[in-house]
């Protein structure tokens, strides 16, 4: 990221907390439901949902810049299976907007060159093999050690992220190692106590005895690794106290907003506010996104929310973590 969008998203960034004004800085896009996973930890596979045609999809990115957005994160279900989606890439680049995807990796090698204009590409590591295709699915592993493999070569930022289930706690080491091996940083999110995008409960959800341990584990390995775990010690010290975790002042609807495949805006994934998803009118991002409102929340397992809001109470830790990694911390928003 060079000195210039540094200082834009900084000036964004401070004006959005000392003078509480609206800037959709940063906005995650689930720009589909559809995946080709069926991960036991989420049931997003299983919901039917209008999606945006390319034309719309255009005219939300070009309103969005004109607004001061400088990062999109495209999320899902599995984005690449839009097969407008390096398109959408493109239209990004133009519009002088940086973009991402969260990928499970499966259709990384097919589309590279479709999406080689990406600033980075977060890919789904739960362990090794045998752990990770348990969770998601046999030969998703490869997929992702390949899609890791690709991206390297064409010189993306890769982003690992990880969802702390009951059955790869004990793999912190592994995926560390793993990270390191790819120059990828490494991010970690507690599993839901409800399936994610349905009502169920999570068979994979972990106790809290032993995710606490892990995340104790994790703050020790980020005092001696700093550049591998994308988490301040503050952002982690928050997580630690998941399911129940403290309210806190959330910036997402002044800085960011989530956007649904079928153009509903809303805070986040976790805060659904929007009542406009029936019309599937997508116009109008502007006037959704300053109907926001500013709420404090004790939802928030997101590493990326967390790490953002921690910046803007002013945690130095989380400051100096945000310039040391830059545009990657800011681009894996829900």
């Amino acid at each position: 990221m060079g000195i210039k969008n540094k200082l834009s998203i900084a000036y964004s960034l401070f004006a959005a907390r000392i003078f509480r004004k609206k800037i959709p800085l940063i906005v995650s896009w689930a720009i589909t439901s559809r995946c080709n996973r069926s991960c036991q930890y989420c049931n997003i596979h299983n919901i039917k949902s209008k999606e945006l045609t390319t034309p719309q999809v255009f005219a939300l990115i070009d309103e969005m810049a004109g607004l001061g957005t400088r990062i999109i994160h495209f999320t899902g279900g599995e984005p690449l299976l839009r097969e407008d989606i390096g398109s959408i890439i493109g239209h990004c680049r133009q519009a002088g907007i940086l973009s991402s995807v969260n990928s499970n990796g499966s259709l990384i090698s097919r589309r590279i060159e479709e999406i080689k204009n990406l600033d980075l590409v977060g890919l789904s590591l739960d362990g090794p093999e045998e752990v990770h295709d348990r969770i998601r699915g046999k030969g998703s592993y490869e997929d992702v050690v390949g899609a890791l493999s690709v991206i390297k070569e064409r010189k993306i930022t890769p982003r690992i992220l990880t969802v702390l289930s009951s059955i790869n706690l004990g793999c912190i080491d592994f995926l560390l190692d793993k990270a390191r091996e790819f120059n990828a940083s490494i991010i970690f999110q507690p599993s839901t106590i409800f399936l994610l995008g349905g009502s169920q409960r999570n068979p994979l959800a972990p106790g809290e005895v032993e995710y606490r341990k892990a995340i104790r584990y994790l703050i020790d390995r980020k005092r001696k690794d700093k550049y591998t775990i994308g988490h301040s010690i503050s952002g982690l010290k928050f997580l630690y106290d998941w399911p129940r975790l403290k309210k806190i002042p959330c910036y997402a609807g002044f800085i960011s907003a989530r956007i649904e495949s079928d153009g509903r805006v809303d805070i986040c994934f976790r805060n659904r506010l929007s009542r406009d998803a029936a019309s599937g009118d997508p116009s109008g991002f502007k006037n959704k996104f300053y109907q926001l409102p500013f709420i404090y929340c004790d939802k928030c397992s997101c590493p990326s929310s967390v790490e953002l809001n921690c910046m803007l109470s002013f945690k130095l830790d989380a400051l100096f973590n945000m310039n040391k990694f830059s545009s990657p911390l800011l681009k894996n928003s829900g």
